[in-house]
């Protein structure tokens, strides 16, 4: 007999007949079985008092197990031979169960028993547990190669020159920031300034149209004071000559003046100038009928996207993606700075980010098998899409090979930054603006907005924050 022969005799030897795991505090019953302990004292005590052994069937009283130190001893002995430690369990310590699922949320094996306290839990078996970490760990591996190989031969001389230009450049693009910022204020300034001025002379116009129709020059007023007060003490004939003319002026200069809205203070210059501004610096950013897909609906003034049941009235022209749920935004670019927010809100399945003009909008889709065929369309750089992606509950960066993000929380509103003479795309957490993830490349073509989304009823909201 081999070696590994008698090692797998012994195994089966000190192994409980309850859990199926070598033996842990073995006791032995009265017809002369072994078992674990605690695997003893959960068996069901019938009403004489016994236990039946898990081996022969046989009736024991479990006041008569005794201790088994030969057993636990020659655990001890297949432990070192096989090089085991007390750590290296692959069974629950706690219920002494072996291991039958894995908790994604918790990061942990689960036993049977365990895995009650996970039920509202993304829990999977073992085995796809393990094929899913270990892909991303090769891909964490392949990424770091790569950092490792841009970085070799980089002395640190280099690296502190290399800090100090990435720390002007920065700078600048902090200054040109703010530049632009002054302008658009300064702009505005004036713009309301001008408001201002206009509605002042309209008052200013008002006023003098008024004064004009009801004589309201103080030196008339006082001369037909004067005139009233000579003609009162007058006997009656002196007085009637000539009161047509005094009550002609009177009557003119008596009327009423029309009431004014005269308060500048009032209407649209009353609401807070730091708010007005606010709004005049957001704009919308509408997706493009012409290429959403025909179970996506847009809303009426087409700042939402939401997935609904097939439009069969729309025609499946050359823009429109007829494979998946994905939609372009109305408007491209080729030049500039621009950045827009995506309301994710509580969509489970989404893509955000920009396309080129020329991404795929027919051929067949398989968003996150990235090593399957190329004749499929896969969301990524040289397919012309640079996103994050939410799936399955984790945020991933759709790069090839696709990269995790762990963040803290649930990410509700996504903001996208595109700077397109530099080639980059940044995300970023819109509710605190913490950085997620930027993509370099070299756009050549016209870029738009790309959303994708997949289930029913989830949605995406729209607006985009120009300078």
């Amino acid at each position: 007999m081999s070696c590994e022969e008698e090692i797998a005799k012994l195994k089966e030897q000190v192994t409980c007949a309850l859990c199926g795991l070598l033996f842990k505090d073995p006791v032995t019953l009265g017809c002369g079985h072994t078992s674990c302990k605690e695997c003893v004292v959960g068996l069901v005590i019938d009403k004489d008092g016994k236990v039946t052994c898990p081996t022969c069937s046989a009736s024991c009283s479990p006041i008569d197990a005794v201790d088994n130190e030969l057993a636990a001893k020659m655990v001890e002995t297949l432990r070192k031979i096989l090089e085991l430690t007390e750590d290296d369990h692959d069974y629950c310590e706690k219920h002494n169960l072996p291991y039958t699922a894995f908790c994604l949320d918790h990061l942990r094996l689960l036993c049977d028993k365990t895995i009650k306290d996970h039920k509202d839990c993304r829990n999977v078996p073992i085995k796809e547990a393990a094929d899913r970490f270990k892909e991303k760990l090769q891909q964490a591996l392949e990424y770091l190669e790569n950092q490792a190989t841009e970085n070799a031969g980089r002395d640190e001389q280099m690296n502190l020159i290399d800090l100090k230009n990435q720390g002007d450049t920065v700078r600048e693009k902090i200054q040109l920031a703010f530049d632009s910022l002054r302008k658009f204020l300064e702009k505005e300034q004036k713009a309301i300034s001008t408001e201002v001025e206009g509605q002042e002379e309209q008052f200013l116009q008002q006023l003098e149209e008024s004064n004009a129709q009801t004589g309201g020059n103080p030196v008339t007023l006082n001369h037909l004071i004067s005139d009233i007060k000579k003609k009162l003490p007058q006997e009656d004939i002196p007085l009637l000559k000539n009161i047509g003319t005094i009550f002609d002026r009177s009557g003119n200069l008596l009327r009423k003046p029309k009431e004014l809205p005269l308060d500048l203070s009032q209407g649209g210059f009353n609401v807070p100038l730091q708010y007005a501004v606010w709004k005049r610096m957001l704009k919308h950013i509408r997706p493009d009928p012409k290429t959403a897909n025909s179970h996506l609906i847009l809303s009426r003034d087409g700042t939402e996207v939401r997935v609904g049941d097939k439009q069969d009235d729309i025609p499946d022209n050359p823009e429109r993606f007829s494979r998946w749920l994905s939609v372009l935004g109305s408007e491209g670019f080729t030049s500039g700075k621009h950045c827009w927010e995506v309301e994710v809100g509580e969509s489970t399945v989404w893509q955000v980010g920009v396309a080129k003009s020329s991404v795929p909008r027919k051929r067949g889709f398989a968003p996150f098998h990235w090593q399957e065929s190329r004749k499929f369309f896969t969301p990524e750089p040289q397919a012309g899409v640079w996103a994050l992606a939410l799936q399955d509950g984790d945020y991933t960066v759709l790069t090839s090979p696709p990269i995790e993000l762990r963040l803290k929380g649930r990410l509700r509103k996504l903001g996208v930054y595109l700077d397109y003479p530099a080639g980059q795309v940044s995300f970023y957490n819109a509710e605190d603006v913490a950085h997620l993830y930027t993509f370099t490349d070299k756009f050549t073509e016209e870029i738009f907005p790309y959303f994708y989304i997949a289930h029913k009823g989830d949605s995406l909201k729209l607006i985009t924050l120009g300078i």
